[in-house]
């Protein structure tokens, strides 16, 4: 039962792959308004119900995944196994929240070009960012105040805008790991590379031998 239920997810994801590849492809050789999703099914050689029961519309299968805000509770349970790390659970957050990118980097980069070369698209992938930055603002400021022992600035700025900081600081951490597993060998995912990342980022802004 368990090799049949393996090859069955297999074939799902197969089929998936293949559709938004094919729309990837087409869009790009096309151009975006002119990709239809019957003409996406057609070369994909599946039928439009198969279509839409993996994807809701031609801009999923064409751009895919690339944000999904995760609710409180997922936030709150992230939030929950860092208890005296902020910055480092808002970071997973982050590549949980674009975890349905996957890790294909081709497939990736011609849909970056696609977002980019379509401003309703680019649009759309900006204010989902923004909905995202204001959403995790919001909900780590509510941990910060609701536990104080938490806090790294105290004193210094509110809980609000020590909220919003982290929040930002792990935005720019998590375009330092894109770039850098962009940049690799793809011998390691995204995932492994927040740690090192992080690491790194405590050492530029806290060095060990500051200069007076």
């Amino acid at each position: 039962m368990q090799e049949k239920g393996g090859l069955r997810e297999r074939k799902r994801l197969a089929t998936r792959q293949l559709i938004e590849t094919t729309a990837v492809e087409l869009v790009g050789a096309r151009g975006y308004d002119a990709v239809t999703v019957d003409m996406i099914c057609a070369a994909s050689n599946v039928s439009s119900r198969t279509f839409f029961n993996y994807f809701p519309s031609k801009d999923a299968a064409v751009i895919g995944d690339v944000l999904v805000i995760p609710d409180d509770d997922t936030v709150n349970r992230l939030l929950d196994e860092y208890p005296a790390d902020p910055l480092r659970a808002v970071v997973h957050i982050f590549e949980t929240a674009v975890h349905g990118l996957g890790d294909d980097f081709d497939l990736l980069s011609r849909r970056r070009q696609i977002i980019k070369g379509n401003p309703e698209l680019l649009q759309r992938h900006l204010r989902g960012l923004h909905e995202l930055e204001e959403s995790l603002t919001r909900l780590v400021a509510q941990r910060l105040l609701a536990n104080p022992e938490q806090r790294h600035l105290a004193g210094r700025v509110d809980a609000e805008e020590e909220a919003s900081a982290t929040v930002m600081t792990a935005g720019a951490a998590m375009r330092y790991v894109f770039r850098r597993w962009q940049n690799s060998d793809k011998n390691q995912t995204r995932a492994e590379l927040l740690t090192p990342a992080l690491e790194l980022m405590a050492e530029i802004i806290r060095p060990a031998n500051p200069q007076k």
